[in-house]
């Protein structure tokens, strides 16, 4: 086992893995819209929301115990074993204690029963649940052993099949959500299935080895992390739950389509980065110590700060074109909703830095309570403005419920582990954006597609110009960026005190900045 990922090797593995999932979800996302209704999109998007609140019930925050309680290469067989068996049998009984709840609930109370098609569907879920349950944590692992490649393989396989399953769906006739949720058990269970008997394989998974100890110290460690995830999904989904009580399921249907564009942007820069610093700041934190922790997360913000930027402004300036070419003119209409969804997510998606204070010091209550009230913010304003100002209330209820909670966080982790991103990068970030958008924005075409091109490329290009003419710290990673694709091992003067590339990427990986 690689006891030691390195960042540089786990982000371009997760970038791939995400560019991937990105690239495919050009293909299921436009499918999907195509495929079903309005009406029928929302609804199937609300079922995936209420399938993510009992995921993230099932785990119990046991995904983050097993990077807390991992020991790597040190830990011969009979401790992986038992690291194994526990956080994977512990979660799978979980699972099913929650799903029974969960059916107990639907079939017992009159207000699912109102709706007949999100009744249906929502009798599927807890099945959605089990095997997303399970994936969560085999992931984990792939992600604890620096498995990043095939942590990869199997995200895009999993996307791939679900591809084949909406296909087959397409070509069959079956154009309803039901079908749509039958179509991805099948296929996330085959993928599943193949990981699970990879484990089995190699001996890892027995009953007898689960150890209590083990179960008791990673609930203590990750239940309160429940709450927050929680709160957190709150955040992300409760809007969806009011839109659809108020304005029904033609309105859920758009806002959930301009929050699946959105989502897609925010995924292309948070997820990657967040699978890979996860574990290398926890290592950082136990090996190194705090300095050598807040070096390596304030340079890693500083470029996160800038792709946000970036993306802000593409989605301002291509939001309309970008929303017919993926949805359809059927969602027309939803593209406004995108440049405020867009800078909300960008802002939510900073909280994977400013939370890592309390997560690496235990203090989870902490955690629990932001996401509680922010959630509780975000609740309160839809339910004022949903009725008041429809979508736009949505909207805005979102960026404002993300505004508080992230703030709350800096302040918060602010006193135990502060993070000075580079002003200067993110100063000239935003002058680039602010030159890269009058241009574009004038150029027009016939075709949405080419419209989104144009001025998409166009926007890019003036952006990176912009920061290479402005940025000394932008210049330098690029330079760094084409010494590595170059194969040219020494590096003189981008990055002083650096003597080689294989010392750069060893410090960063260390996270110490030169």
């Amino acid at each position: 086992m690689n006891s030691r990922p390195s960042l540089f090797k786990d982000m371009t593995n997760y970038l791939v893995g995400r560019g991937s999932l990105i690239l495919l979800g050009f293909i299921t996302f436009p499918l999907l819209t195509r495929l079903l209704s309005v009406s029928e999109y929302g609804v199937l998007s609300l079922t995936l929301r209420i399938t993510l609140l009992l995921v993230v019930l099932s785990k119990c925050g046991l995904q983050y115990s097993a990077a807390r309680f991992f020991k790597g290469g040190t830990a011969g067989e009979p401790e992986q074993k038992r690291f194994y068996s526990t956080l994977l049998i512990c979660p799978s009984c979980i699972a099913i204690l929650v799903s029974l709840l969960y059916y107990l609930l639907i079939v017992y109370t009159p207000i699912f029963h109102g709706d007949v098609l999100l009744y249906r569907c929502l009798l599927v879920a807890p099945v959605v649940v089990f095997l997303r349950t399970l994936q969560s944590i085999l992931l984990s692992f792939l992600r604890n052993e620096g498995k990043s490649r095939f942590h990869t393989i199997i995200e895009v396989a999993t996307k791939s099949a679900t591809i084949v399953a909406y296909a087959y769906l397409a070509i069959a006739g079956l154009h309803q959500a039901f079908a749509v949720l039958l179509g991805v058990l099948v296929s996330e269970c085959a993928v599943i299935a193949l990981q699970l008997f990879g484990f089995l394989r190699r001996g890892l998974i027995s009953l007898s080895a689960v150890d209590w100890t083990l179960i008791r110290e990673s609930l203590t460690f990750g239940a309160p992390l429940i709450v927050y995830e929680l709160s957190s999904l709150a955040l992300d989904s409760g809007d969806r739950l009011i839109v659809q009580r108020f304005l029904g399921d033609h309105q859920l249907g758009l806002y959930s389509a301009a929050y699946g564009v959105s989502g897609y942007l925010q995924d292309t820069v948070m997820t990657p980065l967040n699978l890979a610093i996860f574990p290398i700041y926890m290592r950082l934190w136990n090996e190194e110590g705090r300095e050598a922790t807040q070096r390596f997360l304030s340079k890693t913000l500083s470029w996160f700060i800038v792709a946000a930027l970036f993306l802000s402004g593409a989605a301002a300036l291509c939001s309309r074109e970008a929303l017919i070419v993926l949805a359809s003119m059927r969602f027309a209409g939803a593209e406004r909703l995108l440049s405020i969804l867009i800078p909300a997510l960008m802002v939510y998606a900073l909280h994977i830095f400013f939370n890592v204070g309390l997560i690496l010091e235990k203090r989870t209550a902490m955690l629990a309570v932001i996401a509680v009230a922010s959630a509780a913010i975000n609740i309160v304003a839809n339910l004022y403005w949903v009725p008041r100002f429809q979508l736009t209330g949505a909207a805005f209820a979102t960026l404002l419920s993300y505004a508080v909670m992230v703030a709350a966080l800096v302040v918060v982790n602010h006193r135990i582990l502060p993070l000075t991103p580079r002003f200067s990068l993110v100063l000239s970030a935003v002058v680039a954006t602010l030159l890269a958008y009058p241009l574009p924005s004038l150029l027009h075409t016939a075709l949405p597609i080419t419209s989104l091109l144009v001025r998409s490329a166009g926007y890019t290009t003036i952006f990176f110009l912009g920061m290479a003419a402005i940025s000394s710290d932008f210049r330098a990673a690029v330079h760094l960026a084409w010494r590595r694709i170059g194969k040219t091992r020494p590096v003189h003067s981008a990055v002083p005190g650096i003597a080689s590339l294989d010392e750069y990427e060893s410090t960063v990986s260390k996270g110490v900045s030169q």
